[in-house]
């Protein structure tokens, strides 16, 4: 097995749709199935067993729900769970491709989500995506939940971006615009590498953990009009 092999668990209910899950990934060379779970706190007590890369985490399960599983495995490293660096990317499941209940995992900190009839292809390539921080092939639509769920509100602090730079300023107005990597690279002539530098620094000083939690973050705080504003 290569050195690389992302280590992911799966979390379902339904021990059938776990279980072929589990072939899915173990059928990839650079996978790898550590554990499965069937409701949200044994997910939780796996995850700080395991330390996988990734977990694939339903929604709608009994004891602790996807939701509440999801945050307090994105609060594990400030809960001292898992040490710095070791916490997981979530990647949600759920029956409805238009669900509200995804959109409160993004707040919990998800990555990014699937539907259970994704194809196989979809599922890989998803879990992938989170493994290196990039895009999921789910994005567009995440975007447009966020878009039709999100609440905008009178931000806490007068400029809630203040900590960034005016570089990073508008690598979170395009990120927010829901702009891959290489298309900001494309849009501003710089290299990928550049992009990534500058995203990673800005979910760093953001306190977020994936792209999807920028476009989060600039609706609830209002900031849509001004990232479009930034990225002009």
């Amino acid at each position: 097995m290569p050195d690389s092999t992302t280590r992911v668990v799966v979390v379902d209910d339904q021990r059938l749709f776990a279980s072929g899950m589990s072939m899915l990934i173990e059928s990839q060379p650079d996978l790898e199935c550590v554990g499965t779970a069937l409701d949200g706190r044994e997910a939780v007590e796996l995850v700080a067993r395991v330390a996988p890369d990734v977990v694939l985490m339903d929604i709608r399960m009994p004891v602790v729900n996807g939701i509440e599983a999801t945050r307090l495995i994105s609060e594990a490293e400030s809960t001292g769970v898992l040490p710095v660096d070791a916490v997981p990317r979530v990647v949600v499941l759920t029956t409805i491709k238009k669900d509200e209940a995804v959109y409160a995992a993004f707040q919990a900190g998800a990555h990014s989500f699937l539907t259970k009839d994704a194809s196989p292809e979809v599922v890989l390539a998803a879990i992938r995506a989170a493994v290196t921080g990039a895009p999921a092939p789910t994005e567009a639509d995440a975007i447009e939940l966020v878009r039709a769920h999100a609440d905008p509100q009178a931000p806490e602090r007068p400029d809630p971006l203040e900590s960034l730079t005016a570089k990073e300023r508008e690598m979170f107005a395009l990120v927010s615009r829901g702009l891959s990597n290489a298309e900001i690279a494309a849009e501003l002539v710089v290299s990928e590498a550049t992009v990534k530098s500058h995203v990673r620094a800005v979910l760093l000083k953001l306190g977020l953990r994936s792209r999807i939690q920028v476009v989060v973050f600039a609706y609830e705080n209002a900031l849509v009009d001004q990232a479009a504003e930034g990225a002009k």
